[in-house]
């Protein structure tokens, strides 16, 4: 996510690339960057801090302590600001760690690689409102942001829109295997469900009529898709849905939990 928000920095004239630098332990990708957007590339770490005013942490969570302890060393100054987009790592324990207060958390999702991701966020008390109206811009180059109250909403969103783009594609595949399976070809299949899914999110968004009432609208009684729908009734889907939407969430409790016995 870290390389995609470069790019999108660049794609909307926030920055040039001559102001972004980046540190990848991946050489292939670092020079695969430099080549396609002429991005500052390097493999120490004491160089990009040293240039850098903004710090994006795009690190696994479980890599991050070990991470810290090097950035400690020439750290940052004081005023930094701190962009992170780890999953379940919690502001405080990002303050603790880097003795740095100027924090802000966020859980962008895929759809940021053409603008049309969401990006839930949350910063510290120390973040000044000049820097919170820079992180905005930032944010609205991957597309929409949220700022939130509470910090752990942005937990429950990782588990909503952070894996959600997941949970679209498996069902568009699933979608594409049953209409393959009535005899259509791939290539048909593939263009119904994908117009179908953009159309009906397109026509609740600009409609604005709840999900809920334009189901029931297309719904009618004894017809084609009140057949469909009953056998989604019937397996339960609605709680299938919801315990996997749950267990996206546990994992973030769990990863903080043992993020915190490290």
């Amino acid at each position: 996510m870290g390389s995609i928000l470069a790019q999108r920095l660049i794609v909307t004239n926030i920055l040039r690339s001559s102001q972004i630098f980046i540190y990848d332990r991946n050489l292939e990708k670092l020079k695969k960057l430099r080549e396609n957007y002429k991005i500052n590339i390097s493999l120490d770490k004491k160089e990009v801090i040293k240039n850098s005013e903004i710090l994006v942490l795009a690190v696994k969570p479980q890599d991050f302590r070990n991470l810290a302890e090097e950035l400690k060393k020439y750290l940052i100054k004081k005023s930094s600001l701190i962009i992170s987009i780890m999953a379940g790592v919690d502001i405080k324990y990002i303050q603790a760690l880097l003795g740095v207060q100027t924090i802000v958390r966020a859980m962008p999702n895929l759809p940021a690689q053409i603008g049309c991701g969401v990006s839930v966020w949350k910063s510290a008390k120390e973040i000044s409102a000049d820097q919170k109206k820079y992180v905005r811009k930032i944010l609205q180059s991957l597309g929409k942001e949220i700022e939130v109250e509470k910090e752990g909403d942005i937990d429950k969103a990782t588990a909503v829109s952070g894996s959600g783009p997941a949970y679209v594609f498996l069902f568009q595949e699933l979608f594409q295997e049953a209409a393959v399976s009535l005899g259509l070809t791939k290539k048909l299949a593939r263009e119904l469900v994908m117009t179908t899914i953009s159309g009906a999110v397109s026509l609740e968004r600009q409609t604005d009529i709840e999900s809920k009432i334009l189901r029931a609208g297309v719904t009618s009684k004894g017809g084609t898709t009140a057949s469909a729908i009953k056998i989604f009734t019937e397996q339960k889907f609605d709680e299938i849905f919801k315990q996997a939407v749950k267990a996206a969430f546990d994992k973030t409790q769990e990863l903080k939990k043992s993020l915190r016995r490290c």
